[in-house]
């Protein structure tokens, strides 16, 4: 177990004061290359993204927030063990520890939504907030990995040396000095990526656009610009997903009503389905078309649809989704191909935040849109 011990207690022959006067210009460095390459990213870099932005702009945040964990925790320590203020030194690791455990968690979050996402993994909203949070984190063991890893290294490590010599809560030179040489690592390793990858993207982009404009400046193409097919399928997806968050389906991945021969409204209990995929349209439009069960009367249908319009529409407008215009139909499935329409509902992105923030019930909400059709049988408000 030779190598265990090692490990436990590694040969450091250099001092802490010694490595501190090494590590703070390199720290100070690496801060000024991080700030270049997120400020080039925040400022200009996704503007020329086709794709949904706001899901890599929320990822890359939070990436960069713990490269700069790293930066300052190991500047701070760097800074006072020149000062010699040992004090200052312990707080200023543990304090890191606490905020780079936290945004640990929230860059493994982000990852694992955006694999959610596409995988279409099944996350109730009804667990809640918390519950929610903790569902997207312990989705993937991807995301768990870096996570173990990064905080095993920078702060777990560092301790089990230091209670070799010290204990708890203090801290032995050579802890930190492995602490400074293993954040710099980190972020040395992610630094090559912000930097190279950005710019090789960018022209990437460019250069596909180049290409676009210089095809249609031939054809004399004036269309406006659409979506492609590509990026339509990553917004159904990111719909369907958010869709699942409430439970609402597609009537085909109902085990019950699939393997029926045929079904009909009576088959659904208190939550609607969708009788197809949420449609994407090329000019970013999207249209839900859904079945609702049979209810006690028009009152409760009336209720049960001013009810779901507020929740799905809630839950698109307030996803990572590019789309801004929505529609909604409501149908009773009679059986076979036997539809009864109940109505349809028209909104924005705006519309929709707008009402969220002014209107407290369901009705108020569904009165407040701007586009709205119901049949008479439930038109009543």
């Amino acid at each position: 177990m030779q190598w265990l011990q090692y490990i436990l207690n590694p040969p450091v022959t250099v001092s802490l004061n010694e490595t501190a006067k090494i590590m703070l210009p390199i720290t100070g460095t690496l801060l000024g290359l991080v700030f270049v390459a997120s400020i080039y990213w925040l400022q200009s870099g996704f503007s020329r993204l086709e794709y949904t932005t706001t899901l890599i702009e929320d990822y890359f945040i939070a990436n960069i927030k713990v490269l700069l964990d790293l930066l300052i925790g190991t500047s701070l320590v760097a800074l006072f063990a020149i000062l010699e203020i040992h004090l200052l030194i312990v707080l200023s690791f543990w304090f890191f520890g606490i905020i780079f455990l936290i945004d640990l968690l929230k860059v493994t979050a982000q990852r694992d939504y955006i694999a959610t996402t596409f995988y279409l993994k099944y996350i109730p909203s009804k667990h809640g907030k918390i519950r929610l949070f903790s569902d997207k984190v312990f989705n993937y063991v991807a995301g768990w990995i870096f996570l173990i890893f990064g905080y095993g290294t920078c702060v777990v490590y560092p301790i089990i040396v230091s209670q070799k010599t010290t204990g708890l809560p203090a801290l032995s030179e050579k802890s930190l000095i492995i602490f400074m040489f293993v954040s710099t690592a980190l972020v040395l390793s992610q630094v090559k990526f912000l930097l190279t990858q950005a710019f090789k993207i960018r022209k990437d982009i460019e250069r596909m656009m180049q290409t676009e404009n210089e095809k249609k400046a031939t054809l004399l193409d004036e269309k406006p610009i659409v979506w492609s097919t590509e990026k339509r399928n990553i917004e159904i997806m990111i719909i369907e997903e958010r869709l699942k968050s409430i439970e609402v389906i597609q009537w085909i991945d109902n085990n019950i009503l699939f393997q029926k021969e045929s079904w009909n409204s009576r088959d659904l209990k208190n939550i609607p389905v969708l009788n197809y995929k949420p449609r994407v349209e090329e000019h970013g439009k999207c249209h839900l078309e859904i079945i609702i069960p049979y209810l006690q009367d028009d009152k409760h249908t009336r209720d049960f649809i001013f009810r779901w319009s507020k929740e799905i529409l809630e839950v698109i407008a307030k996803s990572k989704t590019g789309v801004r215009q929505y529609s909604m139909s409501f149908f009773r499935n009679e059986g076979g191909a036997a539809l009864t329409h109940f109505g349809m509902i028209r909104a924005s992105r705006e519309d929709v935040l707008r009402g969220l923030s002014t209107y407290y019930t369901d009705e108020e909400f569904v009165r407040g849109l701007p586009g709205k059709y119901l049949a008479s049988a439930v038109a009543e408000f």
